[in-house]
């Protein structure tokens, strides 16, 4: 056992492996993570990435942060492949996205009013378990190395997210749209910082911004394309998922996926 953003501490969890799947490293210790994968037997890595290195090479390198974990990776010597995936579907029972409360899931069991601005800003979640096996295509499948993928699945706004949910537990979802300032003092409520609450409001006007925009769209099909040639199907959509998950929304109680128990937060 080990910990990658820590691999000093435990240098031999390295020792005779041939893959890895890089997730969780810090642009602070990734090389010497890296390093120590090579020396104990790393051919390939599969780096868990996010959507923003296109955004952050407009920077200086210092501030670099899903950049300089790929490119420590790509100098290492290894096959590697990057995954850029949108956020995954299970946030929307934590927080969704962009974060705004503890737990939507407690919200909604709690029959609380969902309150939020830009209701109609659509995500392109992916499902963690398609993120999963197009992590594994890329560890142990040729045809992979050298590249960097784009992966994702349709966009879906929260009004959407909510209908879908509240026609499983088969009642309605209270909700009220907020203006940005009323979200922003609502937020302050809650406890959260300023900065946040600017970084939040930010990030949902941009989604909501982008629905017309083509450069967004191109970059939706990329993704949703890549997912359809990696797994040889779609992705799955959102209404999949929320069929395996929704016993946290309407009672708490763990939804049970192939065996694998997803706690609801909150």
């Amino acid at each position: 056992m080990g910990d990658v953003a820590r691999p000093g501490e435990t240098p031999a969890a390295f020792a005779g492996i041939e893959r890895l799947f890089l997730a969780g490293a810090l642009p602070a210790t990734v090389r010497e993570a890296v390093t120590l994968a090579r020396a104990g037997g790393v051919a390939r890595i599969a780096v868990l990435s996010s959507h923003g290195p296109d955004m952050e090479i407009e920077f200086e390198p210092e501030s670099w942060y899903w950049l300089a974990i790929e490119v420590v990776v790509e100098r290492s010597g290894a096959w590697w492949t990057h995954l850029q995936p949108s956020p995954i579907m299970n946030q929307t029972l934590r927080a969704g996205y962009p974060r705004s409360r503890a737990s939507l899931a407690a919200a909604i069991r709690a029959g609380e009013v969902i309150r939020e601005p830009y209701p109609d800003s659509a995500v392109p979640f992916i499902d963690e378990d398609d993120l999963a096996a197009i992590a594994v295509a890329a560890l142990f499948e040729d045809g992979h190395a050298g590249q960097t993928l784009t992966v994702h699945g349709e966009p879906i706004s929260l009004r959407e997210q909510l209908r879908l949910i509240g026609q499983a537990l088969g009642r309605d979802i209270p909700f009220a749209e907020q203006t940005p300032e009323q979200a922003a003092e609502h937020a302050r409520r809650q406890g959260m910082a300023e900065q946040e609450i600017e970084q939040w409001l930010a990030a949902k006007a941009t989604w909501a911004a982008t629905l017309d925009d083509p450069d967004y769209r191109r970059w939706l099909d990329l993704g949703i394309t890549t997912v359809t040639r990696v797994l040889g199907r779609p992705p799955r959509s959102y209404a999949d998922w929320l069929a395996d998950q929704v016993e946290v929304f309407g009672s708490g109680r763990p939804a049970n996926r192939g065996g694998r128990r997803v706690e609801a937060a909150g």
